[in-house]
C-alpha cells in the first residue's frame, strides 16, 4: 500500500519533508547484545593469553601476556564488528537489528570462557588445562563450533537466511515421514539410497576379478602419522587440497578407540562417504525439481540411485565430498542464496580444485557490487583456512602447492603425448618438503602448451561469468556443467574416478533413461581405464590411446550438449517478458 501525500499546508513559508520518528544508533536489545558480545571475546582473550602465557595477577602482568590479550580481543572483536557493518550495510538492515542475530554465535565461547575463570581460581583446574590433554576436549570442541558459526553467519545473513538446526532436521524427518513408502517418491529412493549404502559401508569388501586395493589404504598410511602428532600441510606436504587431508587424519584418531588399524579407518572413512552421497542425492533431486519438475526430479534422483560406479568410487576416493560442496554451491545458486553459495564453493576448492567450476554461475548475471561482494567472501574463506597453514608450515604448505602445479600428466592425451602410459605417481616419502618435487619422468611437452590452454579455459570462465542474461536456475547449471568440461579437458592429469564429477550433471541435462544411459556409458569409460586397462592391458599402450581418446571425445561431447542447451536457454530467457519470468523463478 502506497503512503498518501501529506496533506497540503495552509501555513506561510517554505515547505518542509516530513520526518519519521528517530531512533538512537542502538536501542536497548542491541545494546545487550554488544555487552554479550564484548563480555565472551573479553573472555575468549583471557583464555588464549592464559593458555599461551600462562596464569598471572593484575600487578604480575607481562608485555607479552599483554600483548596476547589485546591482540586477541581486538582481533576478535574486529571481526565481530566488520561482519555486523558489512551486513547491516549489504542488506540495508541496522546495526541493533543484526547484533541480536550475530550474539548468540559466540556463545559456544562459554566454555573457554569458563575453564580460563575456573583456572585462575583453582590450582588444579589450571594444572589440568596447562600441563595436561585431559580438558582439551572441553574447549577444543566449542572453539571449532564458534569459528564453524562464524563462517556461517556472514553468508547466511547477507542472503537474509535464519539458520535453525532444530527447525531444519525437523522439516526433513517431516519430508521423509510425510512421503508415501507404497509408491515410488523421493522418500522411498533416499531410504532405500541411505540403507544399500550403509549396508555396503559396514559389511561389503570388495574381492572382484580385477580388485587390487584402493586409495584408502594410502590415505590411512598418511593419517597413522596423526598418532605421531603429525599433520598435514604443517608436518608433511600432501598432493590434496587441505580439507580431506585434515578429515582423515580426524578419521585416523577416532579410529583408535576401534582398533586403530585399517579396516577401522575403512569404516569410518565409508561411513562418512555414505553421508557425502546421501547429501548428493538429495541435492541432484532439489535441483532438477528447480530444473524440470516434481516428476522428473524423482527420476533423475533414482537414476544417481541407481548407477553403480559412485558406490563403486565412494569405498575407494574421496571425491563425493568435493562434488557434495560443488552441488551446494550450484543449488544455493539456483535459490538465489549467492553469498553462502560463495562459501560452498570455496569449501570445495579446499578439498578439490574443480568445484571451482561453479564459479561462472555464481557471478553471471549479477551487477558488479554483488560480483565483487560474492568473489570477496569466497576468496576470504579460502585465504583464512590456507594462510594459518602457510604461517604455521611454510615449507610444507609451499611443497604441496608446487607438487598440484608442477605434478606431471597421467592418463590425458597430454600424457600420452609425452609418451608416458602410467598412472598418476607420487613420491612416498613426505615428510621432506623436497621430495614434493621429485616426479617419475620429465615432461617434454613446453609449458607454453600448458599455460595456452589454461588461458582459454580462464577466458571461456570469464565470458560466462560476465554473461548479463536474465538468471533461470537450467543456466546456472548448464554454465557449471560446461565450465566443468572445461576443466576436464584442461587437466594434465586424469584419473578414472573423476568421472564421477560430471555423473550428476549428465543426469540433470537427461531427467531419465536416456540420461542414466549416457552416465552409464561414461562409468564404463571409466572402468576400461581402471582396472582394465591396468591390470589386463598394460602392456598394450595403444589400448590406453583408444580408451583415452573415447572418454575425451565423449566429454567434449557432453560439452556441446551444455553449450546448447545454455544458448537455448539464454535466448527463450531473453524472449520470455520479464513479469513471466520473475513469477516463475518466484
Amino acid at each position: 500500500m502506497r503512503p498518501e501525500p501529506p496533506a497540503a499546508s495552509n501555513t506561510a513559508g517554505p515547505v518542509t519533508a516530513a520526518k519519521g520518528p528517530v531512533y538512537p544508533a542502538l536501542r536497548w536489545r542491541g545494546i545487550g547484545a554488544l555487552v554479550v558480545t564484548l563480555a565472551l571475546v573479553l573472555g575468549f582473550a583471557l583464555f588464549v593469553a592464559l593458555m599461551r602465557e600462562g596464569r598471572t595477577t593484575l600487578g604480575g602482568i607481562s608485555a607479552g601476556w599483554a600483548l596476547t590479550f589485546a591482540g586477541t580481543f581486538a582481533a576478535t572483536a574486529a571481526w565481530s564488528l566488520a561482519s555486523v557493518l558489512l551486513v547491516a550495510f549489504a542488506a540495508q538492515r541496522r546495526v541493533d537489528d543484526v547484533l541480536p542475530g550475530h550474539a548468540p554465535t559466540h556463545w559456544p565461547l562459554l566454555a573457554p570462557v569458563t575453564l580460563a575463570v575456573m583456572a585462575f581460581v583453582s590450582d588444579a583446574v589450571n594444572h589440568r588445562l596447562l600441563q595436561t590433554d585431559d580438558l582439551r576436549w572441553l574447549w577444543a570442541g566449542p572453539i571449532g563450533v564458534w569459528v564453524a558459526g562464524q563462517a556461517l553467519w556472514l553468508p547466511l545473513s547477507l542472503d537474509r537466511v535464519r539458520l535453525s538446526p532444530i527447525r531444519v532436521t525437523r522439516d526433513a524427518i517431516a519430508s521423509l515421514a510425510g512421503s508415501r513408502f507404497a509408491r515410488l517418491t523421493f522418500g522411498l529412493v533416499f531410504a532405500q539410497f541411505v540403507a544399500l549404502r550403509l549396508g555396503l559401508a559396514l559389511l561389503w569388501r570388495p574381492i572382484g576379478l580385477f580388485e587390487r586395493g584402493s586409495d584408502v589404504g594410502a590415505y590411512e598410511q598418511r593419517a597413522r602419522l596423526a598418532l605421531q602428532g603429525l599433520q598435514p600441510y604443517l608436518d608433511y606436504w600432501v598432493e590434496y587440497p587441505p580439507v580431506f587431508p585434515w578429515i582423515a587424519s580426524g578419521l585416523k584418531l577416532v579410529s583408535v578407540p576401534l582398533g586403530g588399524d585399517e579396516a577401522a579407518f575403512q569404516l569410518l572413512f565409508s561411513l562418512v562417504m555414505v553421508a557425502f552421497e546421501a547429501g548428493i542425492l538429495w541435492l541432484i533431486h532439489a535441483i532438477a525439481v528447480r530444473v524440470w519438475d516434481e516428476p522428473r526430479g524423482l527420476v533423475t534422483a533414482a537414476a544417481y540411485a541407481a548407477l553403480f560406479y559412485p558406490i563403486y568410487i565412494a569405498n575407494r576416493h574421496f571425491e563425493s565430498i568435493a562434488v557434495f560442496f560443488m552441488l551446494t554451491g550450484v543449488y544455493l545458486v539456483v535459490r538465489e542464496r549467492r553469498h553462502t553459495a560463495s562459501l560452498a564453493i570455496a569449501l570445495g576448492v579446499l578439498t578439490k580444485l574443480f568445484p571451482a567450476a561453479a564459479l561462472p554461475a555464481l557471478l553471471a548475471g549479477q551487477p558488479w557490487a554483488a560480483r565483487t561482494r560474492y568473489l570477496g567472501l569466497a576468496a576470504a574463506a579460502v585465504i583464512g583456512a590456507l594462510a594459518p597453514l602457510a604461517v604455521i608450515g611454510r615449507e610444507f604448505f609451499a611443497a604441496s602447492i608446487q607438487n598440484m602445479l608442477m605434478r606431471p600428466g597421467w592418463e590425458t592425451v597430454w600424457a600420452l603425448a609425452d609418451g608416458y602410459f602410467g598412472f598418476g605417481w607420487i613420491h612416498r616419502y613426505r615428510q621432506s618438503p623436497h621430495t614434493a618435487l621429485e616426479f617419475n619422468y620429465t615432461p617434454d611437452l613446453p609449458a607454453a602448451a600448458w599455460w595456452g590452454a589454461a588461458a582459454v579455459v580462464a577466458a571461456l570462465y570469464a565470458v560466462l561469468a560476465l554473461r548479463r542474461s536474465r538468471f533461470t536456475p537450467a543456466a546456472a547449471v548448464w554454465t557449471t556443467g560446461l565450465a566443468l568440461v572445461a576443466f576436464a579437458l584442461y587437466l594434465r592429469g586424469w584419473s578414472p574416478q573423476f568421472m564421477v564429477w560430471l555423473l550428476p550433471f549428465t543426469l540433470l541435462a537427461f531427467p531419465g533413461g536416456r540420461g542414466f544411459l549416457i552416465a552409464t556409458g561414461l562409468s564404463g569409460l571409466a572402468l576400461l581405464e581402471y582396472p582394465a586397462y591396468f591390470v589386463l592391458w598394460s602392456e598394450h599402450q595403444w589400448v590406453l590411446w583408444i580408451v583415452v581418446v573415447a572418454r575425451t571425445l565423449a566429454i567434449l561431447a557432453l560439452g556441446v550438449v551444455f553449450a546448447r542447451r545454455l544458448w537455448h536457454e539464454g535466448r527463450s530467457s531473453a524472449a520470455r517478458p520479464a513479469a513471466a519470468t520473475s513469477s516463475a523463478d518466484a
